[in-house]
């Protein structure tokens, strides 16, 4: 179980909550599209003993509030800003997926209080134009049917088929997170593509990817390498997009962060 939950008002009036254990440097975790905080647990519970682990649910996935429209990263930094501003210091930030593209457009911000960050398969590959169709398509289902949202997304980011009755009960399961992945989807089509503006950052970054992974993951963290002045890439063997044990990705976290 986690330790606290406390939540903080963003700038422009949304609830933001967080989850926090251990004790030790902060060390914030902003979660992926479609996943619930409560996948992070075994990992928070890894890393307690080193530092206090900082889950925050981002705005449009309960038990965090709904911001208005439009829907950008530049809100969501902001609530990462106000998370941030309560740690007493500087933290270091770990972002899965979309949650790594609010850390680097934190980054590109100047926000302070960021000690070190990691990412694990930010899709750096989709921002801008890639996913407006798929935006498009998931706002015409999502009232009716959220499930199949979640579907028409999945359909246009992985990279082998998979059969539909599979595709069906992910979406089923996910479905309840449909506006979040929405709200996702605005912010990342609405992201500017370009990874030179983190041509000039000097913060310490990892940049993690699973061998078993669709190739958007590992060609993100790829064109970031090649962007940031002080960055290191590790694969992680075996590891997908949203891994099943978060053990390896605690292990190179504690080494990074030390």
């Amino acid at each position: 179980m986690w330790a606290t939950t406390e939540s903080v008002i963003s700038a422009d009036g949304t609830r933001i909550l967080f989850h926090t254990l251990g004790d030790g440097p902060p060390l914030v975790i902003l979660h992926g599209a479609l996943v619930r905080v409560e996948n992070y647990l075994p990992m928070a519970e890894m890393l307690a003993g080193d530092y206090r682990v900082v889950v925050v649910g981002r705005r449009d996935y309960a038990p965090s509030g709904n911001g208005s429209g439009p829907r950008t990263f530049a809100r969501q930094v902001e609530d990462l800003g106000a998370v941030l501003e309560l740690q007493g210091g500087p933290s270091f930030v770990f972002g899965h997926s979309a949650g790594g593209l609010v850390a680097l457009e934190a980054l590109a911000a100047d926000i302070p209080n960021i000690r070190r960050f990691a990412l694990y398969e930010a899709p750096l590959v989709f921002a801008g134009g890639p996913l407006r169709a798929t935006l498009e398509r998931a706002r015409e289902l999502v009232a009716d049917d959220p499930g199949e949202a979640v579907v028409e997304f999945f359909k246009a980011i992985l990279d082998q088929p998979v059969p539909e009755g599979m595709l069906g009960k992910m979406g089923a399961a996910m479905a309840d997170r449909a506006a979040g992945l929405i709200a996702d989807l605005e912010c990342i089509t609405a992201m500017d593509p370009d990874s030179g503006r983190w041509g000039a950052m000097n913060t310490p970054a990892l940049l993690l990817a699973g061998t078993a992974s669709d190739r958007y993951g590992p060609a993100s963290m790829e064109t970031l390498d090649a962007a940031l002045p002080d960055s290191r890439f590790v694969s992680l063997p075996g590891l997908t997009h949203s891994p099943d044990d978060f053990t390896p990705v605690a292990n190179i976290l504690r080494e990074f962060f030390q």
